[in-house]
């Protein structure tokens, strides 16, 4: 069913939907956002530690049952797979290891391919949601905000999950708009089923996509008191049923996603104004002051009231979540991104009137400044997204594979490198574990965390190293004096140069 914009039939349009102007103004926005996405599509991603992880189990479902890769890869790759933190259901990964399979060989940037894809969808869907509240104009303005935001750039060219959750999002918000609008038993599944499957995805988005269908809800109903009924039940009880399957067993029964909920929330941080200070200064980071500043003024031109409903209710369910995963809202900058929809839709708002006024004096032009506006947007989102590039300092490939040769690809390897060793254990194809890094700053260290002597934390490896692996040498120099203790006197030299120490045949460190 053709949903039509929640807008006055009276207020005149600044461009025509159905012009080929508008049209081809679209593919050519869209178009723009892929290039930019593909530029440099080799570069690292903003979050190595995340992308790698995400590689090497990618990685290990390429080599399963992969005849064409040696035996002695493929127990490397499980061993270092199972290595790696239970995190959300690895479906990119997934994806990825079968591009791999159709293509070949195996490169990281080919996930970059599908994350900027997931973004261009969900790009589709800020389209139509912001049509359906507003109108086509305010959607045009929102959903440019949405492709070229540089942060939302910067994460879409990174191999996590963050992109299929974005597009996985917007389209839940879509269809509960949709739902409200029709009042249909499909449209009702559709929704339960489209929210099921993104908290399932990924849960950050949890508290907007309730707050948004108990918000409209009440709109609807005109109160609250209305609202719990069969509609409500059959979304709550079923939504929420896909991502129990999941991550109910993992923290509940199984217990190997407990940790994931003791490192997120953490009650103490509440105290400390560093945390609210935090918080702000990294929403600002990635949203960029100036959408900030014309979210603000744009919610006061929300002349509809399911717009301004649906935004405050997104406003509500980010401070929640801020307040739930109070450790990552501080701490990860991409853990703010789904709040682009939000600034999207209150930005296009404020936007769209400054356009009229601007077509009304130069009618002839209007095209030209909207495609001169939307190329200086562009560029800086550009400048930004290439700036980020390669700031992230890790072991090449080509000395990862020396190091992996040298060592033999052993198993039971210690490493003291960059980003938790992750790259270094990708391309030297060997696996083991990081040696614990201690977290200078008070506010980040864990209540219960506790220091141990190198006695204490070999013991709990839960293996016998037979390599220490030292790349990071301003990490191991400034933190780990103790470790160099141990390794001088327990230790032999097996290699040694400006790139990697390899020390090996260790005695057992004498008890403390």
């Amino acid at each position: 069913m053709k949903l039509e914009p929640v807008v006055s039939k009276l207020q005149p349009q600044l461009f025509d939907e159905n012009s080929r102007w508008f049209r081809v103004f679209l593919i050519v926005m869209f178009l723009l956002a892929a290039l930019i996405r593909r530029d440099e599509i080799g570069a690292p991603g903003f979050a190595p530690t995340r992308e790698y992880t995400s590689a090497i189990i990618a990685r290990a479902f390429y080599y399963v049952g992969n005849d064409n890769i040696v035996p002695w890869r493929q127990n490397i790759a499980a061993m270092l797979k199972d290595q790696q933190p239970i995190l959300e259901p690895p479906l990119t990964e997934y994806l990825v290891s079968l591009s791999y399979r159709i293509l070949g060989n195996e490169e990281i940037s080919y996930a970059r391919y599908f994350t900027g894809i997931f973004w261009l969808i969900g790009g589709i869907f800020m389209y139509k949601l912001t049509k359906t509240l507003l109108s086509a104009d305010a959607a045009l303005f929102a959903t440019a905000y949405y492709l070229f935001v540089p942060m939302g750039v910067i994460v879409s060219r990174s191999f996590q999950p963050e992109a299929l959750m974005m597009m996985m999002y917007l389209i839940s918000l879509y269809y509960i708009i949709v739902y409200f609008e029709t009042r249909t038993k499909k449209h009702l599944c559709l929704a339960t089923f489209l929210t099921g499957v993104t908290l399932f995805v990924r849960p950050l988005v949890i508290f907007a996509l309730f707050a948004a269908f108990i918000a409209i809800a009440i709109h609807r109903k005109g109160s609250a008191r209305r609202v719990v009924d069969s509609s409500f039940m059959i979304f709550f009880a079923i939504s929420m049923l896909i991502p129990f399957i999941y991550y109910g067993y993992g923290i509940l029964i199984a217990d190997y996603m407990r940790w994931k909920v003791a490192d997120s929330f953490r009650p103490h941080l509440f105290v400390h104004w560093e945390y609210w200070k935090g918080w702000l200064d990294s929403g600002i980071d990635v949203a960029g002051h100036l959408g900030i500043i014309i979210a603000l003024l744009g919610f006061l031109f929300l002349r509809k009231s399911l717009a301004r409903t649906l935004v405050i209710s997104l406003a509500i369910g980010y401070f929640i979540f801020g307040l739930v995963f109070n450790y990552h809202i501080m701490t990860h900058s991409y853990y703010h991104i789904q709040i682009f929809p939000l600034i999207g839709i209150c930005a296009s708002a404020f936007l769209v009137p400054i356009a009229s006024t601007l077509a009304n004096v130069w009618d002839r032009y209007s095209w030209v400044i909207v495609g001169f506006v939307l190329l200086f947007g562009l560029d800086f989102s550009y400048k930004e997204v290439r700036w980020s590039l390669y700031r992230h300092v890790f072991e090449p490939p080509n000395v990862a594979k020396e190091i992996g040769e040298i060592i033999k690809h052993n198993p039971h390897v210690v490493t003291v490198a960059h980003e938790y060793g992750l790259p270094l254990a990708y391309y030297g194809e060997f696996s083991g574990t990081w040696w614990p890094e201690m977290i200078e700053e008070p506010l980040y260290r864990h209540p219960n965390a506790k220091e141990f002597s190198v006695r204490g934390r070999l013991d709990l490896l839960g293996f016998q190293p037979e390599y220490f692996v030292i790349t990071n040498f301003g990490l191991f120099n400034r933190f780990h004096q103790d470790l160099k203790a141990y390794l001088e006197e327990n230790c032999a030299v097996l290699a040694q140069t400006d790139s990697y120490w390899i020390f090996t045949s260790c005695e057992p460190a004498k008890t403390e």
